[in-house]
């Protein structure tokens, strides 16, 4: 409303044409603000002045696939020094790489204690999944204390977002007489059980086949769906609140062209009570009526085998706790966990950031990972495993005997398998100084040159992702 139409919106969702006439626009200086993801780094600027970088933390910020692997934030960051203009980095949890540089005075730091219009912050309740199986207080998936407070919101004519970071009806399909779970043909995944499509469906590849009627190993009917997803709780939903209306966000409800701006129209307009997503419903939702936030499984995410699983799950977590009570009235978060004496929650509880930093800093550095560390991931891919097990204790023998303990691997990552073909990684860990991080990528290009003159490995593909996220 304040700037019109000197504002360009950019994005994957335009059509060729589309882009092409912002990228004009740009160049003939018609646009004083573009609004864009990653990807709006790439307009012909020509003095841009101020690069806003919101929710800086978010990890959607780096770039797998395809080439190049750029982090848009350090990416924009390194833009604005050739602009000799400004970027501010904006979130309520910075990522810990971020944050390092504020500590270290390399970024100037501006901390905001209080919430717009000095409304409090919500209250957060630990509710133990173990200890409400024990007594059989649970209802599906809801604890008696998250059940409690959606009913009370509900009858007070309040909204609730209820938040889990997983698709589908269930992610597996079981026998229970022999124990075999439908893996997809082309990944070592399970398949994700799809009530409303009658399917299996892989996440990886986009693989489907019909619900099975038997086992396909010993043809008992025996078949049991394990865990839950964000359409049982839909589900779940209309059998234990009929009288209010229920809908869901995630990457299958939106993939028609106005499935969001309808589901965000219903609401605001209140003909919709409840809304059940993905972490899409984590950021950028600003409802006046929602009281309630559910977090139904906060162990999910700490149990990714990764170094900032633990990062990542304060951020989801303290970022989904914000859309609750968001005008007049202090809104309520319940947190649904197995470990409610896990430290992530002590901090969480207190909105204690720093504290949180202060722990986790001590073990990054400890065990030598960034923001102390730089990281370099070497990918190797092909569709024989065991020339590309021969091919990846190669490469890595070599580049140790120029780093030494500083190579790591290789190793197969959860996922060992996708669309075909077997991946291994290698992972570089450098320390910030006292090595010249240049010529370690030389060396690292020099020896993947000779690997890849042997004739056996010719067939492997490699990519390097520097900083990996």
């Amino acid at each position: 409303q304040r700037f019109g139409n000197r504002i360009g919106i950019y994005h994957s969702k335009f059509t060729a044409n589309e882009r092409v006439e912002i990228w004009n626009k740009v160049l003939a200086k018609e646009y004083d603000i573009v609004l864009g993801v990653r990807s709006a780094l790439f307009l012909p600027f020509d003095k841009l002045g101020l690069l806003i970088v919101d929710e800086e933390h978010e990890s959607s910020y780096k770039q797998y696939e395809p080439s190049p692997r750029f982090h848009a934030r350090d990416a924009g960051i390194y833009m604005m020094t050739i602009h000799k203009g400004k970027t501010l980095l904006g979130t309520a949890t910075p990522s810990f790489e971020s944050f390092f540089n504020a500590q270290r005075s390399k970024y100037g730091y501006v901390r905001l204690d209080s919430r717009h219009g000095d409304i409090q912050l919500p209250e957060l309740i630990m509710a133990d999944i173990r200890a409400e199986q024990k007594k059989k207080t649970m209802r599906s998936h809801f604890t008696s204390v998250l059940f409690d407070e959606m009913s009370n919101t509900l009858e007070t004519k309040g909204q609730v977002i209820l938040f889990h970071n997983r698709r589908g009806y269930a992610p597996v399909l079981e026998c229970q007489s022999c124990g075999y779970v439908p893996q997809c043909k082309d990944c070592d995944i399970s398949l994700t059980y799809y009530q409303a499509y009658k399917q299996l469906l892989c996440h990886y590849c986009g693989y489907k086949e019909d619900i099975p009627r038997t086992c396909k190993v010993c043809q008992s009917t025996l078949l049991k769906i394990v865990g839950f997803g964000t359409e049982k709780i839909e589900d779940d939903l209309n059998l234990y609140f009929p009288a209010y209306k229920s809908l869901r966000m995630d990457q299958d409800s939106t993939q028609k062209k106005h499935s969001y701006t309808n589901i965000i129209k219903a609401l605001e307009d209140g003909s919709a009570q409840i809304l059940v997503g993905t972490q899409m419903v984590a950021k950028g939702l600003d409802f006046e009526s929602v009281r309630v936030v559910g977090i139904l499984n906060a162990d999910q995410m700490l149990r990714q085998p990764d170094f900032r699983a633990v990062e990542r799950s304060y951020q989801l977590m303290a970022q989904v706790s914000g859309r609750a009570g968001r005008r007049n009235i202090q809104g309520r978060v319940v947190i649904q966990t197995s470990t409610p004496h896990h430290p992530v929650f002590e901090h969480l509880l207190k909105y204690d950031y720093e504290g949180f930093y202060n722990v986790q800093i001590n073990e990054r550095l400890y065990y030598r990972y960034p923001p102390f560390y730089k990281l370099i991931k070497i990918i190797l891919k092909d569709k024989d495993n065991k020339k590309l097990e021969k091919g990846a204790l190669e490469y890595t023998s070599k580049l140790r005997d120029h780093f030494g303990a500083r190579i790591l691997g290789p190793e197969y990552p959860t996922v060992s398998r996708i669309r075909g073909n077997y991946i291994m990684h290698i992972m570089v860990k450098l320390e910030r100084s006292g090595i010249s991080h240049d010529e370690v990528k030389q060396m690292i290009a020099i020896e993947m040159s000779n690997f890849k003159s042997i004739k056996e490995f010719k067939s492997i593909r490699h990519y390097i992702d520097v900083d990996p996220a």
